[in-house]
């Protein structure tokens, strides 16, 4: 399963347009500079309630068809996926554990075995599907503003 680069590209672009909005609503800070068909990853930073700042790199290749991988990364990059870079309330292994994170998928070394990621934008029992950059970045705004700290 694989997205042209350049498919992949437009449509990230064309929903952080999308998205935009909201995120400067919240006071999220998106960071696209470096966004291109060969390098498909930006920064969304966010904020808890406390004010403090947590990093969430987003990788879109194969973007929509499947969903992006999302890490929490220090804020100049160089330092990625350990607990003390995740708001506390988020999976143990680190995880932002959402069908909408990739890295949740048990083929890419997550928890669930039970998530096929072709159904990534598919509602889940819990409520309605999470199938836009702007419904991932509202999601994770909420998770994040209700943390109350850094897991580690």
């Amino acid at each position: 399963m694989s997205v042209p680069a350049e498919v992949s590209h437009g449509e990230v672009r064309r929903q952080l347009e999308d998205a935009g909005a909201f995120a400067q609503a919240a006071g999220l800070v998106v960071n696209s500079e470096q966004l291109s068909a060969t390098n498909l990853r930006f920064v969304v930073t966010f904020k808890n309630a406390q004010g403090e700042r947590f990093c969430a790199e987003f990788d879109c290749r194969d973007f929509p068809l499947a969903p992006p991988t999302i890490e929490f990364v220090s804020s100049d990059q160089a330092e990625r996926g350990s607990a003390r870079l995740y708001p506390s309330g988020f999976h143990a292994m680190p995880c932002v554990c959402m069908r909408y994170n990739r890295k949740a998928y048990q083929e890419r070394g997550g928890p669930h075995q039970d998530w096929r990621l072709i159904d990534w934008q598919l509602p889940t029992a819990q409520g309605v599907g999470i199938n836009s950059l702007a419904l991932i970045f509202s999601d994770l705004h909420a998770k994040i503003r209700s943390s109350s700290g850094r897991m580690g």
